[in-house]
């Protein structure tokens, strides 16, 4: 793959599918209130669909999971760091059984419904760590069903914001980043490449650019690029302490060379002391080498060797800083460390680690120049915090907060260039050869040195908006996705009414609504959908309604299943893109139907919720034509629909009284070649459905099928819908 690519990250308007979190029912649904208020009218909502939930009080395993610490008051950053090592808590003790055994987890948090990527989180900024902690899970666990919402309260009760809540796990679907405004719209997350607009360059004048972890490693390559050419002061903050060394290790190069020069002197009386010396002598000459490098470059340099959580220490440093050059104009902010151990193996002491260098390290060096007149800001996150990645939670969480924090000191600096960078793995610094090998094996290129220092300058002179990009080889596929459907609600009372012999069997239409609304997840805030190769391999049997089915996708989104308990599926379709809407006309030679009753229990057996066909029914063996009502006109429950089922059931119905013209007897729908809704969501009203016959034989009539507005815009193609005689009524 590509290296360095560059991509933008942003929220967009998003419908919900109207599929439940798979694993919503796999074992007790623990809510944890966390300060939020909230538990308790969620557990009530959530038993009222018949899902088990309870208020849980201490962490443990199985079951599923809902963080809902990130919807409580913040009052201070310290705050939100110690919500998020709670959370990091609850899910280590859940991990064994949602790892083995599924079910849900699930972080809610408040930083304005868009996870700072539109609208100032303010001092909620310091919380946004919990949706890496979500999406970091959904890599570790793959058999639980995991998402991060941001909810937006916004002045509303906590019982419009458990409405919210509740309807998202029970109708978002798999989506995993979720935005829920408090005006009722729902966003999802998009990434797109996004090439960098022509450079502004740096403000005029000599910088005082203070910059953290600037002296080894990816920083380090970056602040060079940025130094050459330019007049620069640049202060380095780092831990590394810059020792004197003996000649006599001056020709040992390796850390091999060095540790046996060192024991043969008997620096150290460990083995274990001996490589921490040498590593420290190795740092300490990778400093003084890019100090000169940047000095070289034309910078003047200042080394400060300060741990940058300091915060007196790191007051000291910058009051020396401008008694010398003057006022702070630049803050880069690249000091990281990991930790990495997978969730159920974390320890509290690993997460503070990281986050003191990372998170409070960002703190001290936001209120040491609070009141600097700093033009520029940038920050060194992590592809992990929008993508999440196996055994680095904290780290990712770490990152994530500093992505909210751009967009909070955006608000309050808006002269001031923001960027929070999401860094795909470097070819150095802390990726080691074993990590850069785990990356190579899912097809993740390493940037180079001198092409990440060049996207970084380019970042920092870039003329467009947005505080949050990702640099490096993009986005990765997030894996297989399922959601869950129960049948047994109010919303789907009308499948009865779609029996044959007395007993409910799943529409064709009732699945191609399904399937579209996961193919959804793929594309968020498409206006419309498609399927191909659409297939009825088994039928769906739906005694008294009381059965839970799921549909699921492959891990590239392309091939979709709807599957009941076994692993067989009973439906199979793949997701497509969807193409331009042709031009219908009515069939050649149609005649009214010239029945008494169109619904005669026999052709066409549906039951009052379903029929769809009204008025001057006309059919000729070149095709058929009818008014088609949907589920609005039927009386369905308002719901999220991503298509019309009734309205696409009835489409079908008019395909069978023209097979039956064809064939001479009944028939079902079978096979669709593809399938088109050009605008999501229920028809308002009755719709004019138009059926072109292809061909038929003794046993199978194939035909295309349109659905078209009262103003004749296409709202849905069916093209080679493949009609079998039913062997039942032979």
């Amino acid at each position: 793959p590509e290296p360095v690519r560059r991509y933008r990250v942003q929220t967009i308007p998003a419908a919900a599918s109207g599929l439940a979190m798979a694993g919503l029912r796999t074992g007790v649904v623990r809510v944890v209130d966390g300060g939020s208020g909230l538990a308790a009218p969620i557990v009530e909502r959530l038993a009222r669909n018949g899902i088990d939930a309870v208020e849980a009080t201490s962490p443990a395993s199985g079951g599923g999971l809902i963080l809902l610490g990130g919807m409580a008051a913040v009052d201070s950053p310290d705050h939100g760091v110690r919500l998020q090592r709670e959370a990091l808590g609850w899910a280590r003790a859940a991990a064994p059984g949602l790892e083995n055994d599924g079910g849900v987890f699930v972080t809610v948090q408040d930083t304005g419904g868009s996870f700072a990527l539109a609208g100032d989180p303010g001092m909620r900024a310091w919380v946004g760590g919990l949706a890496a902690l979500a999406r970091t899970a959904a890599h570790e666990w793959p058999a639980a069903s995991v998402k991060a919402i941001d909810c937006a309260r916004a002045g509303r009760t906590d019982a419009e914001v458990a409405d919210a809540i509740v309807a998202e796990l029970l109708a978002g679907g798999p989506t995993l980043d979720v935005g829920l405004h408090a005006d009722g719209t729902r966003h999802a997350v998009q990434v797109v490449e996004a090439k960098v607009e022509p450079a502004l360059g740096l403000p005029e004048g000599p910088a005082v650019l203070v910059v953290s972890g600037g002296a080894r490693g990816v920083t380090a390559a970056a602040v060079r690029e940025l130094a050459a050419g330019r007049e620069m002061k640049l202060a380095i903050l780092a831990r590394t302490e810059l020792a004197d060394e003996p000649e006599s290790w001056a020709a040992a190069r390796t850390e091999t060379a060095l540790i046996g020069v060192l024991a043969s002197e008997g620096v150290a009386a460990s083995p274990a002391a001996i490589t921490a010396r040498a590593r420290a002598v190795l740092a300490a000459r990778e400093v003084r080498a890019n100090l000169r490098e940047l000095e070289q470059a034309g910078a003047e340099v200042r080394y400060l060797p300060v741990d940058v959580a300091d915060s007196a220490s790191v007051v000291e440093a910058l009051t020396e800083i401008r008694r010398s050059w003057g006022p702070i104009t630049g803050l880069v902010h690249g000091a990281g460390g990991l930790a990495d151990k997978r969730i159920a193996d974390k320890t509290e002491e690993q997460f503070d680690r990281v986050f003191t260098t990372k998170v409070e390290g960002l703190r001290v060096l936001l209120d040491a120049t609070a009141d600097d007149p700093l033009d520029t800001l940038c920050l060194f996150s992590s592809v992990a915090a929008r993508f999440g990645n196996p055994g680095q939670s904290d780290y990712a969480m770490a990152n994530e907060v500093l992505n909210h924090v751009a967009a909070a000191q955006q608000a309050r600096r808006p002269g001031c260039r923001v960027r929070s960078i999401c860094w795909g793995p470097w070819d150095g610094g802390m990726v080691t050869p074993l990590i850069a090998a785990q990356f190579e094996a899912r097809g993740v290129g390493l940037i180079p040195l001198r092409a990440g220092a060049r996207a970084f300058v380019a970042e920092l002179t870039a003329a467009d908006s947005g505080t949050q990009v990702v640099i490096g080889s993009g986005p990765e596929f997030g894996g297989a996705v399922r959601a869950e459907i129960s049948v047994a609600g109010e919303r789907f009372a009308g499948l009865t009414d779609h029996s044959i012999a007395g007993m409910p069997v799943l529409p064709v239409a009732m699945a191609v609504e399904w399937m579209s609304g996961l193919s959804l997840v793929r594309s968020p805030g498409s206006g419309s959908v498609a399927l191909t190769d659409l297939e009825v391999l088994r039928k769906v049997e739906l005694p008294g309604r009381d059965r839970t089915l799921f549909v699921e996708s492959d891990a590239d989104g392309s091939r979709l299943r709807l599957m009941t308990d076994g692993p067989a599926p009973h439906y199979r379709a793949k997701a497509a893109i969807v193409g331009a809407p042709g031009r219908w006309d009515s069939p050649a030679g149609l005649q009214p139907l010239g029945k008494p009753a169109v619904y005669d229990g026999r052709l066409l057996f549906h039951g009052p919720a379903f029929q769809a066909l009204e008025g001057l029914v006309e059919v000729a063996r070149a095709g058929a034509a009818a008014q088609v009502r949907g589920a609005i006109a039927l009386g369905w429950p308002a719901a999220s629909w991503t298509t019309d089922p009734v309205a696409v059931d009835g489409a079908l119905q008019l395909t069978a009284l023209w097979a039956e013209r064809v064939l001479g007897g009944a028939t079902l729908p079978m096979r669709m070649d593809e399938f088109r809704w050009h605008r999501l969501g229920p028809a308002s009203e009755p719709m004019r459905c138009v059926v072109q016959g292809r061909h038929g034989t003794d046993d199978i009539a194939v035909c295309d099928v349109a659905l078209l507005e009262p103003d004749g815009a296409v709202r849905a193609e069916l093209f080679g819908v493949t009609l079998v005689k039913r062997p039942d009524l032979a």
